[in-house]
């Protein structure tokens, strides 16, 4: 009487258990367990209704439809496409399509200044986009600054006809395009860097050529305008072992563009370590200068008198600044749609005047100033030392274009700053207030933005000119360009203001020797 119920309740439990979708492959296994737990436990009495049991069968389930969420027809017709044996080859072509597609888009997309090579594979350049960036950026911008050395027509001829040369070039195109954006080359382009490198240490195993001589003087110039003095120091080296296994200077072709590379690199090592240049380079210094209307001095050698007391000091600090000035005259002179045109069928005026001889010529004038006796043995030194470093700052920013705060700038504002410490401005305000606004402003402009009160100081001592006299100097970044710098200097002696007879004595005068 109590096997009827126990028989309907496994029943109903086999029953429900196999309507479970989950239970699926487990129900097979848990009957035959439950079917041998029963023959212990029941003693037999399951056994004897088993035979109903077998009778009735669980109804066969259908296959379980999983539903795609969102599935399109082109979908739902590519899934059965790809599920048919016979659409096998054209699964295949699709795939070679994409990787066709893939080395497409990672070829490199030569321009046509370029003469329609391909210098990626014979030169063994990477095959990426950051290629093609770094020599557009040659080609388009950086060939069009004043930083490479006049005549500039033939640059990107020469650099396509050495593997050497050309990876020096990628990196240094690749350092530009961050620098005029005010950032560092980020540390994923170090192998460009590595590449050069390797490719110089392999030319230096044999008599080195021009091409490695002007890649050696390249990456010294790259160093010190933005990289560390260790590595500058051995490129330098290296560099004049070169030269005197060359048997000098005089002795390198290239028209003339090796020498002058090579000449620009001396320059900025002597800048970096106070010493005068160690090579004496052919420059023409004079070549096509237009007579362009000029400035009067006034007093100023007078003024400056009572600062030198040397007369060939006095010549040499007028020299300077008058040359500076005419050079930024001749430049704002010269039209902007051919100042730097970098087609080789129509040379700039600055590629027929020999700009960057003249710029040579100068910094180098500026340099034997600055190891010179009589600046030395002068009690205004600190003062005039600026001056001259002022120069150095103007050279670079404004006529080399060199982009700012690079390392050679940076280093000339602290020099700047450290000198006019040592004296009394107000003495020096009264005897050549145009100068010393002119040295001001400069320094500012070299100035590190990233050092906490570098810029501050300059500001500041601008200001306190500005009180004594009617001028008004823009205090941005980048306000100050080019004449801007003369004329806002030399309004301080044509508008002097009302306060500067009350604030100094006559004596004043005299302190300043």
């Amino acid at each position: 009487m109590f096997v009827a119920p126990v028989v309907v309740h496994l029943s109903r439990l086999v029953t429900d258990r196999g309507k479970r979708p989950d239970a699926a492959g487990e129900s097979a296994g848990e009957e035959s367990k439950a079917a041998g737990e029963g023959d212990d436990t029941k003693n037999g009495l399951v056994l004897e209704e088993s035979a109903p049991l077998k009778e009735k069968r669980t109804p066969s389930r259908k296959p379980i439809r999983i539903r795609r969420v969102r599935q399109t027809k082109v979908k739902a017709k590519r899934h059965s496409k790809s599920s048919s044996p016979s659409t096998g080859a054209g699964v295949k072509s699709t795939r070679d399509n994409k990787k066709k597609q893939m080395r497409f888009d990672l070829k490199p997309q030569v321009d046509a200044k370029l003469g329609g090579t391909d210098p990626f594979g014979v030169f063994e350049l990477p095959q990426d986009k950051t290629t093609d960036l770094a020599l557009h950026h040659w080609i388009h911008v950086f060939q069009n600054t004043r930083m490479p050395t006049n005549p500039r027509q033939p640059w990107m001829q020469i650099n396509l006809s050495d593997k050497t040369l050309l990876s020096v070039t990628v990196y240094c195109s690749i350092n530009h395009f961050f620098f005029i954006r005010g950032q560092r080359c980020p540390p994923a382009y170090l192998p460009r860097k590595l590449n050069a490198i390797r490719n110089i240490n392999k030319e230096l195993l044999k008599v080195p050529s021009d091409h490695a001589m002007v890649a050696v003087a390249v990456m010294t110039l790259l160093e010190c305008m933005g990289g560390e003095p260790t590595e500058w120091v051995v490129h330098r080296r290296g560099l004049q072992l070169m030269i005197c296994s060359r048997g000098g200077i005089e002795n390198l072709g290239l028209n003339g563009s090796v020498q002058r590379v090579i000449s620009w690199a001396d320059t900025c090592c002597a800048v970096l370590l106070r010493t005068n240049p160690s090579l004496q380079p052919t420059l023409i210094p004079n070549a096509l200068e237009p007579a362009i209307p000029g400035v009067s001095v006034g007093n100023l050698s007078e003024r400056l008198q009572t600062l030198t007391a040397s007369s060939h000091l006095t010549s040499g600090l007028i020299y300077i600044y008058l040359r500076l000035r005419y050079l930024t005259q001749f430049l704002s002179a010269i039209p902007v749609p051919t100042l730097t045109s970098s087609s080789s069928s129509s040379p700039t005026p600055l590629d027929e005047s020999f700009f960057s001889d003249k710029i040579d010529f100068i910094e180098r004038a500026i340099l034997a100033l600055l190891a010179s006796e009589s600046l030395a043995e002068s009690k205004a030194a600190a003062f005039l030392t600026a001056l001259l470093n002022a120069s150095l700052v103007f050279v670079y920013e404004e006529l080399r274009e060199v982009p700012k705060w690079n390392n050679v700038s940076i280093c000339l504002s602290q020099r700047i700053r450290s000198g006019l410490d040592l004296i009394e401005l107000d003495n020096v305000a009264r005897c050549c207030p145009d100068l010393l606004l002119w040295v001001l402003m400069l320094g500012m402009s070299g100035a590190n933005p990233l050092e906490v009160g570098a810029r501050a100081w300059f500001v500041r001592e601008i200001i306190e000119v500005e009180g004594l006299f009617e001028v008004k100097v823009p205090k941005g970044l980048k306000e100050i360009s080019g004449m801007q710098y003369f004329e806002l200097a030399e309004g301080a002696i044509t508008q002097p203001s009302s306060r500067v007879e009350s604030d100094f004595d006559e004596d004043v005068r005299d302190e300043c020797g």
